[in-house]
């Protein structure tokens, strides 16, 4: 069974955004060359028609990005979730976040911490906040996912 870290769920939301950040830079980096282009010699309709494949080239990059946007939002709200639920068992367990693991990339019911004393809890949410249980794994095959360094 995987269990992540926090810093590994941390991590995931971070590199998701750059990611969308660099390739938007990029198309409209583009757009901007092919319009600087197409201003510059005005006599010659090669650079106007580049232009005009340049911004439907960002019209549709603006489109995919929205739709990478969307899709991406809500699997970061998934990596906040089990942030969330990791601070807050915490709390409960008075550990540090940093020793605590879950199994699972998006917290829900069910799922498991783990301690970096190999005690292991179930979640049970409740109204917003959770209830840990203890739990006893016989022969426990774990696995730790953590950032790589």
């Amino acid at each position: 069974m995987k269990f992540y870290s926090y810093e590994y769920l941390l991590s995931r939301i971070e590199v998701t955004n750059w990611l969308q950040i660099s390739f938007a830079a990029v198309a409209a980096l583009l757009l901007l060359f092919a319009l600087f282009m197409s201003f510059r010699d005005k006599k010659t309709t090669k650079y106007r028609e580049l232009s005009l494949i340049a911004l439907l080239l960002v019209l549709v990059t603006i489109a995919v990005h929205i739709n990478n946007y969307q899709s991406h939002k809500r699997i970061d709200d998934q990596y906040s979730t089990a942030l969330r639920v990791i601070e807050q068992a915490s709390g409960l367990l008075e550990e540090d976040k940093t020793d605590l693991y879950i199994n699972t990339q998006a917290a829900r019911d069910g799922a498991i911490i783990k301690t970096k004393e190999d005690q292991f809890y179930r979640i049970i949410s409740v109204d917003g906040n959770i209830l840990l249980e203890k739990m006893n794994l016989y022969n426990p095959q774990t696995e730790i996912v953590d950032v790589e360094k």
